[in-house]
């Protein structure tokens, strides 16, 4: 009953936008109120369960799923890791890297954009993918619980939430699993998860704090937007020694926050790790970067980036095996791997692929000078 009476306010809506606005907007509105109305009629056929959500709402699923789309790139990431034959359109279209690693088949999928960042999500797109639940993942924001409850009441599709933070990417894997049918690959990417975040976290904690690195993580043309310390795309960065950039009010943003030359001479990290296309290649002719001592005694790397950076922007997956290698970067007498074999697990894990040890050292070739 309850889904019922929820699926005639949703009609009644978008029955009255169609009335009140005119011309091509109403032409717009209408070819989105049938799409739902497909979908609404194609989500009444099935069972269903209860589930509740991290923003702590319930929402009714269908009982076995098949069609799911991301909304962002952090749900993207660990649903093509966990589930790509149920993905059935993208937030974003795969780059190059991307498809290599993720096939043509995924790279054709029907792009509609994100709700979020950078708030293109295109409704008709998604409409037309005929997904059965919309998947968001990732960090928890303020008024989540109102932006999904409004989505889905204007889409008439299930829109969850499940939190994925650093700490809890194990869990929400296994709630996947648990609502996808793929208990035993769920739990095969969350043990992964815990396991390493377990073993970088027992690392640390042999390394005297006066021993712990002083570094930052610099990006953008001219190196000088970094991710602030505390900030949730810096778990990593903050786990693995004193991250020097600390911001009074940092963004939320991926991005991170742009400082200046002032600033940079100020910190004077003791070592630098540069995002993919940055000033790495030229930082040593570079006025300002070639005053700090890091880069005078090289000590200074640039994060890998197959197929995304490996220590996250987005911050999903792709961190759990950043930290392994900036660990062995920053600890090698603490963290003493074979990279190459840490990177072969991991990708025949999350992207089923299997890495050759002459792709990995193409990946790692620009890592250090």
């Amino acid at each position: 009953m309850r889904k019922r009476m929820l699926i005639m306010k949703a009609v009644a809506l978008c029955l009255s936008v169609m009335v009140v606005v005119p011309g091509c907007g109403a032409t717009k509105e209408k070819a989105v109120t049938v799409q739902k109305e497909k979908v609404e009629e194609k989500q009444k056929q099935t069972d269903t369960i209860v589930f509740t959500d991290s923003c702590g709402r319930e929402v009714e699923l269908p009982a076995e799923i098949e069609r799911i789309v991301p909304m962002g790139p952090p749900a993207q990431m660990m649903l093509l890791s966990l589930a790509p034959e149920k993905v059935v359109g993208v937030t974003q279209k795969l780059n190059e890297k991307e498809i290599k690693y993720f096939g043509k088949e995924t790279a054709d999928l029907p792009e509609f954009g994100s709700f979020y960042g950078s708030e293109d999500l295109n409704k008709e797109a998604l409409l037309a993918a005929q997904p059965q639940v919309i998947i968001d993942m990732g960090e928890a924001k303020n008024g989540n619980k109102e932006d999904l409850d409004g989505l889905q009441e204007q889409l008439g599709i299930p829109t969850i939430f499940i939190e994925s933070s650093l700490q809890t990417t194990g869990e929400a894997f296994r709630t996947l699993g648990k609502i996808l049918g793929k208990t035993k690959e769920a739990q095969d990417l969350a043990t992964y998860c815990e396991t390493k975040l377990g073993m970088i976290q027992e690392g640390m904690e042999k390394i005297p704090e006066d021993q712990k690195k002083h570094y930052l993580y610099a990006g953008g043309e001219h190196g000088l937007w970094v991710v602030s310390k505390d900030s949730f795309h810096a778990e990593v960065l903050d786990m693995l020694g004193d991250n020097v950039a600390v911001l009074a009010e940092p963004t939320r943003k991926g991005s991170g926050d742009e400082i200046s030359g002032e600033q940079l001479l100020l910190w004077n990290p003791e070592l630098v790790i540069f995002a993919p296309n940055s000033i790495y290649n030229t930082v040593k002719e570079d006025e300002l970067w070639s005053q700090l001592e890091a880069i005078q005694n090289n000590k200074y790397y640039q994060v890998p980036s197959a197929p995304y950076n490996w220590m996250g922007m987005p911050p999903s997956i792709n961190r759990f095996l950043g930290m392994q290698w900036a660990a062995n970067i920053l600890y090698p007498e603490v963290f003493d791997y074979d990279m190459y074999e840490v990177a072969k697990e991991y990708y025949e894990l999350f992207y089923h692929y299997q890495l050759t040890e002459e792709e990995f050292q193409s990946i790692m070739g620009n890592v250090k000078k």
